[in-house]
């Protein structure tokens, strides 16, 4: 049994559904425009959609690119990510403009 305490003080005592989202984590490179290797990397937790986009509007970019290739397309290509729902727990990504 887990004990949740209200955040409101007018919440009146009862039993209420505690929803959880599941998150997905994921490792984003970042690059200095001039050199090809990446600058740093940090991890980036989202936990819906509008998490994942707000993410990538704060940089300019449009999508997230695999980076080390751990989910390929039927040519053998790197895919871009465009939802969140794609996204894979463990695999390196890189922004695109």
């Amino acid at each position: 049994m887990t004990v949740v305490h209200s955040l409101d003080r007018d919440m009146h005592l009862g039993n209420y559904p505690l929803h959880v989202d599941e998150e997905i984590a994921v490792r984003v490179c970042h690059y200095d425009e001039s050199d090809p290797l990446p600058v740093h990397q940090e991890e980036k937790v989202s936990y819906t959609e509008d998490d994942y986009r707000e993410f990538l509007g704060r940089r300019g970019w449009t999508c997230l690119r695999e980076f080390d290739g751990g989910f390929r397309n039927i040519d053998g290509m790197v895919r871009n990510v465009d939802s969140m729902d794609d996204l894979q727990p463990g695999v390196l990504y890189h922004g695109m403009r």
